[in-house]
């Protein structure tokens, strides 16, 4: 894992981060003027104007992400800049009352030694709690939104001891501005503590802090894995588990682990782009396309990959917004449709939004029985969207693929590897080999046998 510095053609005048490069991306400020919540969105390229001249003597909120549109809605999400924590001080017993907030700082500086975790870019005080934020070297695009959720919720759960928010972990998520006020206690948004390099806040590639990080988290799942598989051999089944030679693999470091958040956000990436290149745009109806999957199954999916990502609270505006984006207007805005067809869902989203730490551990622990949204194998989906080889390679979609188009995709990569290394297609290799066709030994006027008893000796 390393630090990069890198200068950037705009800047945040509250936070050194590396913001991206396209001016035209969108971020969000809210504000709270007498008890009600007001949102607005500015292009990247006012930020620097914008956030020296807001009031500070008010609560103001500014969105963690940039946004190809004006709206912040996760399905916009365009880059991101940073992961966050946000620390509740006041609800664990890990910092005394007679604290300072510098000596919190300094508390949580030790606490990642003590635990091995890379120490955050940027320490907050929000007023009453504390934000941190690991910033990257280059903002992460939106194909990364699924390890960004996951590596924000593995975040959370080591600094859990410290009182870390279980629901800071979306990618449109709102934190206080630094330079304004809580008006919850009267205290100022301040920086407490910069990690420095070089004069710069230090930043950190994003896949080099993940493979890090998240790391923790697969070691329990393969906790869980290998006792499932222990209760199958005590039952006097044998079974030889692919995951065996997964492991082998992230041992040798040749590929890397499955991670469900990612997985289904590209699942929402892909359908998306069924919806594009397949339809132009909009899923049509059954009986107008006569095609396997209409709206409802679209809807289902979708909503059921949204339901691994997005918090409970903001779960029905996200699967409203994107269905918007790909289904009938009819269908969206018809409460016998979309609504009611996401009612279970969003039921089951609540009830794990409600659970306490001590049930969601135990619910991550059930494996394929943990309750939440729905789960399903990526062959199942492919049958019930009724997504066909050409479809796969046509519109290069990413993880709704079967097993052929990963072997064809495979093998196109291995020749495109052993074509850079120069190594020769087997027909120019013969060309150049074939001792039967060229008979070289002829233009020596000996046999072949002699011939290659001279190539052996060096003679040639």
């Amino acid at each position: 894992m390393g630090a990069i510095l890198k200068k950037n053609i705009y800047t945040d005048p509250s936070e050194d981060r590396i913001l991206p490069y396209n001016g035209q991306a969108f971020f969000t400020l809210n504000r709270i003027n007498n008890g009600h919540m007001t949102q607005k969105a500015y292009k990247l390229d006012q930020l620097e104007f914008v956030l020296s001249h807001i009031a500070n003597d008010r609560d103001t909120y500014m969105a963690q992400g940039f946004f190809s549109r004006p709206c912040r809605r996760a399905l916009f999400i365009e880059t991101m800049t940073h992961a966050y924590v946000d620390i509740d001080c006041y609800k664990t017993e890990f910092f005394p009352d007679w604290m300072t907030k510098q000596q919190k700082a300094q508390s949580i500086l030790s606490y990642c030694d003590d635990n091995f975790i890379p120490v955050p870019s940027a320490i907050i005080s929000s007023g009453r709690g504390i934000y941190l934020k690991w910033y990257w070297a280059s903002p992460i695009p939106r194909e990364a939104v699924g390890r960004a959720v996951a590596l924000n919720k593995q975040l959370v759960s080591l600094f859990a001891p410290l009182g870390a928010d279980p629901a800071c972990v979306d990618v449109s998520r709102i934190l206080r501005v630094v330079g304004t006020l809580n008006s919850k206690n009267n205290q100022p948004v301040e920086l407490l503590h910069q990690t420095d390099r070089d004069g710069h806040a230090m930043t950190y590639v994003f896949d080099d802090f993940a493979d890090e990080v998240l790391p923790y988290s697969l070691e329990q799942i393969r906790e869980w894995r290998e006792a499932q598989k222990q209760r199958y051999e005590a039952k006097g089944q044998v079974i030889h588990l692919a995951r065996e030679k997964t492991r082998e693999r992230l041992k040798a470091g040749n590929r890397k682990a499955f991670n469900r958040f990612d997985w289904s956000w590209r699942v929402v990436e892909d359908i998306r782009t069924i919806a594009d290149k397949k339809y132009g745009g909009v899923i049509p109806y059954c009986e107008e396309s006569g095609h396997v999957a209409g709206p409802d199954m679209y809807a289902h999916i979708g909503a059921s990959m949204l339901g691994n990502i997005i918090p409970s609270q903001q779960l029905w505006p996200e699967i409203k917004t994107w269905a918007g984006l790909i289904l009938p207007a009819s269908y969206v805005n018809d409460k016998r449709n979309l609504l009611a067809h996401s009612s279970t869902l969003l039921k089951k989203a609540k009830q794990v939004a409600n659970m306490t730490e001590e049930e969601r551990k135990r619910n991550e622990e059930a494996g394929l029985h943990r309750k939440g949204a729905y789960r399903y194998r990526t062959q199942t989906i492919i049958d019930r969207l009724g997504i066909t080889s050409d479809d796969m390679r046509n519109f290069n979609l990413k993880v709704l693929i079967d097993k052929d188009e990963k072997r064809r995709r495979d093998r196109e990569n291995t020749m495109h590897k052993r074509r850079e290394a120069g190594v020769m297609e087997r027909v120019e290799w013969l060309e150049k080999n074939n001792l039967s066709a060229t008979k070289p030994w002829l233009a020596h006027g000996v046999c072949r046998r002699t011939w290659e008893r001279w190539r052996e000796k060096g003679k040639l």
